[in-house]
């Protein structure tokens, strides 16, 4: 069964008690093939439109792992020349991001996929503070060139010569991690046990939740 059948499938199916699930497997495989999922509520049949790049893109965003995770990458593990390769511990990580005040709560970091130093994951709280964090760190990433599309050219490209220095602390450090917060597309670069316990959320969702008003129990 091709991709559109399957889409077109899950959509159209009004299986007693599957529906909910059947519209869940609707949305995902239209977010990962950059199709609207917006559909009309007088559609009878379900025709693919495909989003400009940028709407496609924010609409991946939108739907992040949680609790949040973010994603660090070691770019000198991507040189030609394992010489040049620095491994940098976990433990000097969670510093350097406690030093830059983007941890202000309990994290927990660990080995991605592959398990070679390349991956680290660093997982947050599944609460608004610790969605918080994770944002912060992103920003930083994104707005000093070490995001997602920067590292994204990275592994597109071959680094002949990384000309690092020695990875102890500072600036020596941030300068090979890149960096952005996991969405549902980053679920393979994820280790067993970090994928067996993450969620897929819809951010708009999340951010929708945090406003809306306190209810209070007029009863008492």
């Amino acid at each position: 069964m091709d991709t559109q059948r399957l889409v077109t499938h899950a959509f159209m199916s009004h299986k007693t008690g599957l529906r909910a699930k059947h519209l869940a497997l609707h949305k995902a495989i239209c977010v990962m093939m950059g199709w609207d999922t917006v559909v009309p509520q007088d559609t009878v049949t379900w025709v693919p439109q495909v989003l400009p790049h940028a709407e496609a893109l924010a609409q991946k965003e939108d739907l992040i792992l949680w609790p949040p995770i973010a994603i660090i990458h070691n770019i000198s593990m991507y040189d030609d020349n394992p010489q040049n390769w620095k491994v940098v511990s976990m433990e000097t990580i969670e510093a350097f991001l406690r030093g830059k005040g983007f941890v202000t709560g309990r994290v927990k970091l660990c080995l991605g996929k592959p398990a070679d130093q390349s991956v680290i994951l660093v997982k947050f709280l599944g609460t608004f503070g610790g969605l918080g964090d994770a944002e912060r760190l992103h920003k930083y990433l994104s707005e000093n060139n070490r995001g997602r599309a920067e590292y994204e050219k990275v592994k597109s490209g071959s680094i002949k010569s990384s000309n690092i220095g020695e990875t102890d602390q500072g600036e020596q450090v941030e300068s090979i991690l890149y960096g952005y917060v996991g969405v549902a597309d980053d679920l393979d670069k994820l280790d067993f046990n970090s994928k067996s316990w993450s969620l897929v959320k819809s951010r708009k969702e999340i951010d929708d939740l945090e406003k809306a008003p306190v209810k209070t129990d007029k009863s008492r």
